[in-house]
């Protein structure tokens, strides 16, 4: 009996310690609500098209990175840095890079795992051209 409510105990820290900080998300999506909130398509058109990322990309990166952060992604600019502006490691799961990854080879069958380094990313253009170049 003592063994279970241990187990239960640390299994409630360890969920609090890998989960998203609700509260950063919130503050987060708060200082990008006086943006105008972008559709999908807009969001390509205002941000992407001109820099040569696929609609098919940019679909992805709307649609997932907004999933893995809780993030309103039609108010953020590519400029945005990742840590710094949006406080990506904080909003997201912490296997949201995992996700990333599986959720890209679903989409266009290319395994970038071995080639993603987070360290090299600083903005979310950063990220948007990374997957760009690794669709095919």
């Amino acid at each position: 009996m003592w063994h279970r409510l241990k187990n239960f105990l640390s299994s409630l820290w360890a969920y609090s310690a890998l989960r998203p900080d609700i509260k950063m998300r919130r503050r987060v999506n708060r200082s990008l609500s006086d943006r105008p909130s972008l559709a999908q398509e807009e969001w390509f058109e205002a941000h992407y098209k001109a820099r040569g990322v696929t609609y098919a990309i940019a679909t992805f990166a709307y649609q997932y990175l907004g999933q893995y952060s809780g993030l309103e992604l039609g108010r953020v600019l590519p400029s945005d840095r990742l840590e710094e502006d949006l406080h990506w490691t904080e909003v997201c799961w912490f296997d949201w890079e995992l996700s990333l990854c599986e959720d890209f080879y679903g989409c266009f069958g290319v395994d970038m795992g071995d080639r993603l380094d987070f360290s090299c990313l600083s903005t979310l253009q950063d990220l948007v051209d990374f997957l760009n170049q690794h669709k095919l």
